[in-house]
């Protein structure tokens, strides 16, 4: 029987499009043409007498045959790589590509210099970071490592606890002055309540007191995914939110807002390093989880606001 005989330039082309699901964005994450991307695909599968992709108006699609070559060509390739940066960098600094997305707030007020101070100790390493709020598809847009926030329900990715973020309650001290005092959760019905629903959709306060479970159900006069603005609102006096520790620590301790409730346990944020799951993790993605594990631990404990 006749070898067959594969460039890994058409391999590492169809591995982006069955990721991607376009061959679009295949040719604009390689920084080539469509047309090049097509050929190289069409010529893998003319090598194998299979066709591995559907083609459709509404996008691209790996066949039956497609997704188990997908599967194994993809571990054996991601191996080889391995094996090859391993021998490099048993002699070498580490160097090479990490792609990284985290959200918005804690990525400027936390990650930035984390991540600066690791390029600075690893000036081979080519760090790209990307920060959002969205939950992105990593596989899809090729990112190595990410931070998320919350739960995580996707069973096709890689976790690793980061830290955990205590939630307080607070308010400005001019907001405070003038509205009727809090001192059970049942007064906040009658405040200015501001809600995130980045994660939670239902307009529900979740908290423990003397080794019991309770729920608030709250009317948000304000609700957002974006925790930067809230807090904004927060420190101009407009109302009283459940802020997780993380975001309302600067203004904390700054004396902007005070927290409120203290007394009570408002829960924690998970906060979560994952990575796509299946592949074999570089030697320099690993370090990145290592480094950030250990500036993270234990960060953001009640105690750091008391």
């Amino acid at each position: 029987m006749e070898q067959t005989r594969f460039d890994l330039d058409d391999l590492h082309a169809f591995f982006i499009v069955a990721e991607t699901g376009s061959f679009a964005r295949a040719a604009e994450r390689q920084e080539t043409s469509k047309s090049i991307i097509s050929r190289r695909v069409a010529r893998l599968e003319a090598s194998l007498f299979t066709r591995l992709l559907h083609r459709t108006a509404r996008g691209t699609y790996l066949t039956e045959a497609g997704t188990l070559y997908y599967e194994q060509a993809r571990q054996a390739v991601s191996q080889l790589e391995v094996a090859a940066e391993n021998l490099i960098e048993s002699t070498a600094d580490l160097s090479g590509p990490i792609r990284f997305t985290g959200p918005i707030v804690f990525g400027r007020d936390y990650l930035e210099p984390v991540l600066a101070e690791f390029v600075g100790l690893y000036p081979g390493i080519e760090l790209d970071v990307y920060f959002s709020d969205e939950k992105l598809d990593l596989t899809g847009e090729g990112f190595d490592i990410a931070v998320r926030v919350g739960k995580l329900n996707d069973s096709s990715l890689t976790v690793r606890r980061l830290c955990q973020s205590g939630r307080v309650v607070v308010a400005s001290h001019d907001y405070l002055k003038r509205m009727p005092p809090i001192r059970t959760p049942e007064d906040l019905q009658t405040h200015v309540l501001l809600h995130y629903n980045g994660t939670h959709t239902q307009d529900l306060w979740q908290y423990r007191h003397k080794g019991k479970s309770f729920s608030l159900k709250v009317r948000p006069n304000m609700r957002s995914n974006s925790a930067s603005m809230l807090m904004s609102a927060v420190r101009a006096g407009i109302g009283v939110m459940v802020m997780p520790i993380y975001v309302a620590s600067n203004a904390i301790q700054s004396g902007e807002v005070k927290v409120v409730l203290a007394d009570y346990d408002w829960g924690v944020n998970e906060i979560s390093l994952i990575l796509p799951q299946g592949r074999n993790v570089p030697r320099r993605v690993r370090s990145l989880v290592d480094f950030l594990t250990q500036k993270f631990h234990n960060r953001f404990s009640q105690e750091t606001i008391r």
